[in-house]
């Protein structure tokens, strides 16, 4: 039998070497030094809250606060979504993401589920909230947002203030910073159609336009395009003048998919650039547009060759000059859907042009929504595993 101290060493020695099974793995893959996570939420255990047992985690956000705590927000709820009783959670590390706080409710349900989209700092302080309640039943094509602002760290938050975006039926994400000091938001936009699409998914995502669409007959037994039948999914993007984030003004219609582009994620290249990658159903790639003009207007959206399964992907400048891409990079076929397993980081040192690095740096399960942020000289990200657990990762990259 072995004894206390033994069964320590042996339970170290394991976590040893899955780490480092974890890092060779990332290593061979393409160059990843080595990769850490730490579980922010397990909703496999579940968190109990006045008679609920919350276990649903997804769509997490990830914002250091001006105090240098790390806040991680998250959908949560019972067990799925889109639901009535779908929340906002967040949680908090004082440690740069090794322990995680018991969540709070940051964001209640209501008539509507609840939603946070959107958190960014401010050089004053304060971290800006856009949060959003929305209909359960229309199946995330209509958004009621807010904003709401804290000014301790988001320990408090001030009273909800109504935000119109694109007449409910639009939502933001996190924004980035242009070179001309505005603030750029990406966002997704839905709107009915006068006629929905009656073929199948598979035969839909290689439609070139709405009216090729239209002529696919319907296809007993096969998937249907549901939401995105019914709806145009396309994206633009909000832009404010300052941190302050208000007003918001939208730019762009990139619609030009008929099965729809969503989940957009934007970066500005060094030339001033603005490059949009975007989430395609059922597209097998990122679809991709390009803005010349700080995000006034966009070019034609088309399909990259970066492989993606339906889910989506997060941008993000390097400190040392180059671009990192978190996305599942499963995929590469027209019309059919993949896993979203493994979550892979490629890295770009020619601004887009070619990636000298491609790693998958996580394995096993559905590996979903990425967001990732710069915590002095580390890649640190959020992102949702199985819809169960919300897991927090450090990924060191070579120079």
């Amino acid at each position: 039998m072995f004894s206390h101290r033994g069964f320590l060493l042996l339970a170290c020695w394991s976590l040893i070497g899955a780490q480092f099974q974890l890092s060779l793995a990332a290593q061979e893959s393409g160059g990843v030094a080595g990769v850490t996570e730490h579980v922010v939420f397990d909703g496999l255990k579940g968190w109990e809250k006045d008679g609920l047992t919350y276990r649903l985690a997804c769509g997490a956000l990830l914002i250091q606060a001006p105090n240098g705590d790390l806040l991680c927000t998250w959908l949560s709820g019972t067990d799925n979504e889109p639901s009535t009783d779908n929340c906002v959670l967040i949680a908090r590390s004082a440690d740069k993401g090794t322990t995680w706080t018991e969540p709070d409710i940051l964001i209640p349900a209501g008539e509507m589920a609840g939603a946070v989209t959107s958190l960014h700092t401010t050089t004053d302080g304060r971290i800006i909230l856009f949060g959003a309640h929305w209909p359960s039943r229309e199946q995330y094509t209509v958004w009621h947002f807010f904003r709401q602002e804290s000014r301790d760290s988001g320990h408090t938050w001030s009273p909800p203030v109504p935000v119109v975006l694109h007449e409910n039926h639009a939502f933001i994400s996190c924004p980035i910073q242009l070179s001309n000091g505005e603030f750029l938001f990406p966002a997704s936009f839905f709107e009915k159609r006068p006629q929905p699409f009656p073929g199948p998914a598979r035969k839909l995502a290689q439609a070139a336009t709405e009216e090729e669409a239209l002529a696919i007959p319907p296809s007993p037994g096969e998937q249907d395009g549901g939401k995105f039948s019914t709806h145009l999914h396309g994206c633009s993007v909000f832009i404010a003048g300052n941190e302050n984030a208000a007003p918001l003004t939208e730019y762009g219609r990139i619609g030009n998919r008929p099965l729809g582009l969503l989940e957009p994620t934007c970066i500005q290249l060094k030339d001033g650039r603005i490059v949009m990658l975007m989430r395609a159903e059922f597209g097998g790639y990122l679809w991709r547009s390009d803005s010349l003009d700080n995000g006034r207007t966009w070019s034609t959206a088309w399909q990259t060759d970066i492989p993606n399964p339906s889910s989506l992907a997060h941008l993000i400048r390097l400190n040392d000059g180059g671009i990192a891409l978190l996305n599942n990079a499963t995929g590469g076929v027209v019309g059919t859907g993949s896993h979203r397993d493994p979550l892979s980081i490629w890295i770009s040192r020619d601004e887009m042009q070619t990636w000298s690095l491609k790693a998958d740096i996580l394995h096993g399960g559905s590996l979903a929504y990425p967001h990732s942020i710069l915590l002095g000289d580390r890649l640190v990200f959020v992102y949702d595993h199985n819809r169960r657990q919300v897991r927090f990762v450090e990924v060191s990259i070579p120079n």
